[in-house]
Formats: structure tokens, sequence, C-alpha cells
């Protein structure tokens, strides 16, 4: 068995992005002995950048033109990025021999499917995990790209078409698992759909004061802390907005970790006139950072799954969470969910930091549940018998 995994990042995006849940998994098949490699965008080269390019430069040209209410160029090149990837997957699986493909985007899958048709060389299997709360055709209208009722129905149905003719699909949560079928109307679930969560984080753990002496931090002080690459499902202006409503008799510190333009985040701090700014921050020891805060809080529109969040729970920070996707499922009483507005979140937040009592419970009960959370091995393991069973099947 050679596996090669392909998604649609950048290596900037591997920090906080998928690449972040998914070297765990790499790293425990390599100890098997089984080989796994990861293919992003930083893996194709000038020729393959060129054509894809060109192929935007002429489709935006000709595309343009056509009086329909969809952003054509803008879908276009989304599109283009994906297709390009499963070209380059369907190369080198083929060249490489690579006898299992997993696709972390239906339409990279879509573009593997395509591209095999000009290498028949050896049988491939070929797998997708969807990664959003929902199916990704919507997920590209709800990040700006408009489409009309009519090319989201188009879109919606091929993407209906790559998920059915896949040998496995899998998503991180039985929620979102539902919420792709009931988008893309397939029913009843597909027996080779699998929801498969991502294995409890491995994390370096401190003591408060240790953690707060490394980073420098004020002991006198409170802080608050959030996680994800700053992007608009992360919502980080509405959490901005919720700290500046909270009425703290201890000076108080917003962080947030994650790569991004954050120069509008602090304006928007400076114009609601926050005592500290915002503390910008990029680390591959997120341990650290959870274990010396008093408050892990995820504003987020939508998640999927969320692994900043069980990351709190495994660090025995406490934690406010919208309560959105596939959250609820994974947090459990691990964290005080919030409703998804400005003063719900606020609300919340400033319940926690009133009552000491409800902050040690809500740590103790996130602890518990982080610690009888699925390890690596346990994840790798239902991994491995979905690949197996795909190529006997």
């Amino acid at each position: 068995m050679k596996i090669l995994m392909v998604t649609r990042e950048t290596q900037a995006d591997q920090r906080y992005g998928l690449g972040r849940s998914l070297m765990p998994l790499l790293q425990a098949f390599r100890l098997r002995g089984i080989t796994v490699d990861y293919l992003c965008q930083a893996d194709l080269g000038q020729r393959a950048l060129l054509w894809q390019h060109r192929c935007l430069a002429i489709g935006s040209f000709l595309l343009g033109k056509w009086p329909v209410s969809t952003n054509l160029p803008a879908l276009l090149q989304v599109l283009l990025e994906r297709i390009n990837m499963g070209r380059l997957a369907a190369k080198l699986s083929t060249t490489q021999q690579y006898t299992h493909v997993h696709c972390h985007d239906p339409f990279i899958a879509a573009g593997l499917r395509f591209f095999l048709h000009f290498y028949r060389n050896q049988p491939i299997v070929w797998g997708i995990t969807e990664h959003g709360f929902g199916c990704y055709a919507q997920a590209i209208h709800e990040d700006g790209i408009h489409m009309s009722a009519s090319m989201m129905r188009l879109i919606r149905r091929w993407e209906a078409h790559t998920l059915l003719a896949a040998s496995w699909v899998i998503a991180p949560t039985r929620r979102c698992l539902n919420q792709i079928a009931d988008d893309l109307r397939i029913s009843p679930l597909p027996g080779d759909w699998y929801s498969i969560v991502h294995a409890r984080p491995a994390l370096n753990h401190y003591s408060r004061q240790e953690a707060r002496q490394r980073l420098g931090w004020d002991n006198n002080a409170i802080y608050i802390l959030s996680v994800g690459r700053i992007a608009p499902v992360k919502r980080f202006p509405m959490l901005i907005e919720a700290c500046s409503k909270l009425i703290l008799e201890k000076d108080w510190q917003l962080v947030i970790l994650g790569e991004g333009d954050h120069h509008l985040l602090q304006q928007q701090a400076q114009h609601l006139q926050f005592t500290r700014e915002i503390l910008f921050a990029v680390t591959d020891d997120v341990g650290l950072y959870l274990c010396a805060a008093d408050l892990y809080v995820s504003a987020s529109a939508s998640e999927s799954f969320g692994l900043a969040n069980l990351e709190a729970l495994t660090a025995g920070t406490a934690a406010v969470c919208t309560a959105v996707g596939g959250v609820p499922e994974v947090v459990g009483d691990g964290a005080l969910l919030s409703a998804s507005d400005t003063d719900a979140l606020a609300e919340a937040m400033q319940r926690m930091l009133n009552d000491v009592q409800l902050r040690q419970r809500i740590s103790q009960n996130g602890r518990a549940r982080a610690e009888a959370w699925p390890d690596i091995i346990e994840i790798t393991d239902q991994y491995e018998t979905i690949y197996r069973q795909a190529a006997a099947g």
C-alpha cells in the first residue's frame, strides 16, 4: 500500500490549517512501514502554474462577457486551482505507483478522476475527505464567490456525482457528514461514507507559571486566547467586539495565534480603545500559549470539527466556543457553548471570567473528555481499514 494525500493548501496554510491535523496521521502510517506522501500547491511546478494562469486568463476573458449573476472568473480560479492539483495527483499516482489517492477536496478529486482516464497503467483507488461543514459548493458561495441558483445546482450536482464515484467519503464529525448528504440530497447515507474524528492532539504541557514566564506575560493580567488563520470564517472582528464589552477588575490582553493580515483587526481594537494592543503570534508550540491563558475562545461562524477547540480541552484551558457545525459534538461539556452572536459571546466570556469555580469545572470536564478521546493509533487503524477495504473492493 502506497498512499498519496492531496490538498490545495499552501505551505503557509499548513501551520494552522489542514496540514496540522494530517501530519500526525502521515507519521503514524510511516511508523507502520506504509509509504504516505503529502501533495500541496507548493509542489506545483512552473509549467503547471503557467498552464493554470493561462487557462484562467482565457476563461476569465470569455466568461467575463456573459451577462450572468455568477462571478464566473472567481469561480473559475477556485476550480482551476483544484483541478490542477488533481491533474498532478493523477500523474504522480501513476508514475510513482501509488495505490491509494486521498483527496482532501471534492474538486481535486474531480480533477483526479478526469485525468486518470489518460493513465491506464495500474488500478488506483481514491476517496475524499470533506473538511467543511456542509457541501463545498455552498462553502464557495459563502466565501464571497456569488453563484446564481442555476450555477449552484450545477456545481452541487458535480460535487455529488464525484462523491458517489469515490471509494470512500470521510468527514470529521457525524453532524458534518449528515449536513453534506442533506446539502447534496443524497439519501440514504452511503455505506462507504464514514465519520472519523481527528486524533487527540499531542501538546507540550506546562504549569501556568512556567508558561507565562517563558512567554514574558504579566502574572497580574487576564489573557484571552484564540487560535486560527486570520480568515472571515474565524470571525475575529466579532471576538474583538465581544472583548470590548467585558467589564473586568484586572487588566486583560487578547492574544491571537494565526497567520494572515492582522492590520485591520489591530485597527478595530484601537478604535474600540483597547488598553493593550492585540498580541499576534505564530508558533509551533500551541500548548505553551494554552497553558498560559486564562480563557480560550472560538468565535467561528462554522466548524466541521474545530481542532483548536480540542487542543484547548487537551491543555485543560477553560474554553468558550460558538455552538456551530460539529463543535458541540466535539467539545461536549468540556467548553461553555455560546450562541453565534456578539452579545451572547461577550456574556459567556464575562460569565467564565467572573466565576472561578465554573472555569475550573469546565477545565476539568475538558481534560477528562480529551483523555478519553481516540489517539492517533486508533485513528490510523480506522483509516487503514478503509484503505484496505477499498483496495479489496
